[in-house]
């Protein structure tokens, strides 16, 4: 079996294949994805469909509108930190739409509607448990792996984290676990270096025992 080094290379592809297990095991939370059924349950389509009419009225010609795609949520809920003392904290996220036209006073970056919802929106709400769920699951990931990290460095050798923990062979790269399991034939080294030296070096060994023949007299 050959020794390999335990390169910092070969921890960077063991981490990365670490971090793909974790992510394969434990996914993240995904927010809600239908945007229309907050803006049919909001009511938004109803007060569009009035603001346009009242603009047609007003200014006797279409309101300018955009098409969006995103729909923007945000509401303002209060906290309590360490000491005690209540803070406000804003939270947004974007949910997504059909295609729909709507006042282009309402629209930002071009395809984003923003709008603020209760704090006790239940869209809302399903969208902070989704953030927190996923906020815990990134904070145990980065010990999971400054963990590893850890344990990877009291080794200078595969060879040696293999045989402590032979688990971990799912991490390795294929040819890394195919170069530390070729033979190490030292012997066969040994030989040929005996066998070049006999042949290669037999006018230096003549000389050398001229010499301590010569030095004899």
């Amino acid at each position: 079996m050959k020794t390999v080094r335990l390169s910092q290379s070969l921890k960077y592809d063991i981490r990365r294949a670490a971090e793909k297990k974790y992510d394969s095991a434990n996914p993240n939370k995904e927010y809600p994805d239908d945007g229309m059924q907050l803006f049919i349950d909001e009511g938004y389509q109803q007060k569009v469909d009035a603001t346009s009419k009242h603009f047609k009225d007003v200014w006797g010609f279409d309101m300018p509108t955009n098409i969006v795609s995103d729909l923007v949520i945000s509401s303002t809920v209060t906290k309590t930190d360490s000491d005690g003392d209540a803070y406000e904290d804003t939270h947004s996220f974007t949910l997504s739409l059909p295609s729909i036209e709507v006042p282009n006073v309402l629209v930002r970056y071009g395809d984003t509607m923003r709008v603020q919802v209760k704090p006790d929106n239940p869209t809302f709400l399903q969208c902070v448990e989704v953030q927190m769920f996923n906020d815990r699951r990134s904070d145990k990931k980065r010990e999971y792996v400054s963990n590893l990290l850890t344990v990877l460095d009291k080794f200078s050798t595969l060879n040696q984290l293999m045989k402590a923990a032979p688990y971990v062979k799912d991490l390795v790269p294929q040819d890394r676990l195919q170069k530390m399991h070729e033979v190490d034939d030292r012997s066969g080294r040994k030989k040929e270096q005996a066998e070049l030296a006999e042949n290669e070096l037999s006018e230096l060994r003549e000389v050398l025992l001229e010499d301590a023949l010569l030095g004899d007299d």
